[in-house]
């Protein structure tokens, strides 16, 4: 059996980008904390994520587009003997019923507004919505650090994200600045 460890060190050989440990770890302790029993994971990649929620006892759909991920993922959740449902679809566009205690935001940082305005309303009544890359590498805070277009796109389009989150009167949400890449987590006021 392969477990989220040794997808972890082949995702990091393979130069994939995953969510860091510090904020894997918190993601998993806010899913118990909010007693999350499913999980909505917005980008697959290689499913290091969901196979590692789902080792935590969460119920877990996860939704990736690029033919090549799927291909690993499918594969590393085979491998893993975890439960977890891989839909093959653009998320923009994804046909997904039910509803979820945890909806993962970590695909395209541009579409990040659109992800959360879709999946939204399939969040359960007390269940939290959680970003991941809100710090964008430190680059939210500080972008001279790049000087290439396309990475200064996606930074504003963090930056629009946040302030989106922070506009938002019914929902609340908290920003984790020092966990991991930086993570939101938005939940519903009551």
């Amino acid at each position: 059996m392969k477990d989220s460890l040794e997808i972890t060190k082949e995702a990091v050989v393979g130069m994939v980008p995953v969510m860091e440990a510090e904020g894997l770890e918190e993601l998993a302790a806010l899913a118990k904390a909010n007693n999350c029993r499913t999980m909505l994971e917005i980008g697959t990649a290689v499913a290091r994520t969901a196979v590692y929620m789902a080792e935590q006892g969460l119920n877990v759909t996860t939704i990736e587009r690029d033919p090549d991920m799927i291909r690993q993922a499918r594969r590393n959740i085979a491998e893993s003997g975890q439960s977890v449902r891989l839909v093959e679809a653009d998320a923009r566009e994804a046909d997904i019923q039910g509803t979820f205690d945890l909806i993962f935001i970590d695909a395209a940082k541009s579409q990040y507004m659109r992800f959360f305005e879709r999946y939204a309303p399939l969040l359960s009544e007390h269940g939290i919505i959680v970003t991941d890359n809100m710090k964008f590498h430190g680059m939210v805070d500080h972008p001279e650090r790049t000087q290439n277009r396309h990475t200064r796109g996606l930074i504003r389009r963090l930056r629009e994200y946040r302030q989106y989150l922070e506009s938002l009167e019914d929902w609340e949400t908290e920003f984790l600045d020092d966990r991991g890449d930086g993570i939101a987590v938005s939940r519903r006021k009551r």
